[in-house]
């Protein structure tokens, strides 16, 4: 057993990175989402798009970006349906370095630069949040609440099969622990959160999110049924944990409460695992002098 707490939750904090990779990482979002609702609802495709980019365009207001800073071909090299659509594929790409922050003078051939980390997860989950609230507006909250969730065990098949990583030989030897300390090492790096963590055994862990960016990033929208469709709801669909090792499940998020529960653990050994009460989660780390 080993509980620590961990301060990591940060605003201000900054690091290298390329603005491509951001471009095109909010390109695919959007090329995944609207690919599986066309096979969805094939005749309201165009309806979504024209919604879609009346919402990011009003986000954005007069910004626009030089589009000639970057090399649209590699943007483009792994979409198949955003770039039909123009219009909506200008948005995104204005929509994106203003959230970033891109300097005005940037050209792709500088490469990674200092950007803030939080400005980065605010791109990718209010693209995200407006991607899940276009839905809502267009169908009404129980249907377009429906429709997504349709979309979302397509996309995680879609992300799954871009995984190419092999699988142990025997998977109980697989532990929670060096998982563990990359993750902690990655969230304190960005700033990611405010959290505590109770160690069961090598492979069983819960975690006590006490603040994250996720959240923070959406929460003016003050919409934290669609927050948490558009960010977090996808880690929580069984689709998530089919055929893995690792395994996650948790009962609330920031979204709507206090503290977000995280429970990990190895399916192998544990088959069975009982989620952590809310009451010993919440007390994590409690009595530990800060």
């Amino acid at each position: 057993m080993k509980i620590e707490n961990h301060k990591c939750f940060s605003l201000t904090k900054k690091g290298k990175t390329n603005p491509l990779d951001q471009i095109k990482a909010r390109f695919g979002r959007a090329d995944l989402v609207i690919r599986i609702f066309r096979k969805i609802r094939p005749e309201d495709l165009s309806l979504y798009i024209s919604a879609l980019k009346n919402k990011i365009e009003e986000a954005i207001g007069d910004y626009e970006f030089k589009s000639d800073a970057f090399d649209w071909e590699i943007i483009r090299e792994e979409l198949e349906l955003l770039p039909n659509f123009p219009n909506l594929e200008k948005a995104i790409f204005n929509y994106t370095c203003k959230m970033i922050k891109l300097p005005d003078d940037y050209k792709s051939d500088k490469g990674e630069i200092e950007l803030f980390y939080f400005d980065r997860i605010k791109a990718m989950e209010r693209l995200s949040y407006y991607l899940v609230r276009t839905l809502v507006d267009i169908y009404g909250k129980e249907e377009g609440t429906e429709i997504y969730k349709q979309i979302v065990p397509h996309m995680i098949k879609e992300i799954k099969s871009k995984d190419k990583k092999e699988k142990p030989a025997d998977p109980k030897e697989v532990t929670i622990l060096g998982s563990n300390k990359r993750s902690i090492e990655s969230w304190c790096k960005v700033g990611l959160a405010e959290f505590a963590y109770y160690i069961f055994d090598d492979h069983k862990i819960v975690y006590r999110f006490d603040s994250c960016l996720t959240p923070e990033a959406l929460k003016d929208f003050n919409d934290p049924d669609v927050a948490y469709l558009a960010s977090c709801y996808i880690a929580d669909v069984p689709e998530w944990n089919e055929n893995e090792i690792i395994h996650l499940r948790r009962t609330q998020t920031l979204h709507h409460a206090k503290f977000c529960d995280e429970l990990y653990w190895n399916n192998y050994v544990h088959p069975e695992v009982e989620q952590p009460s809310l009451e010993f989660t919440e007390n994590i780390g409690k009595n530990i002098e800060e």
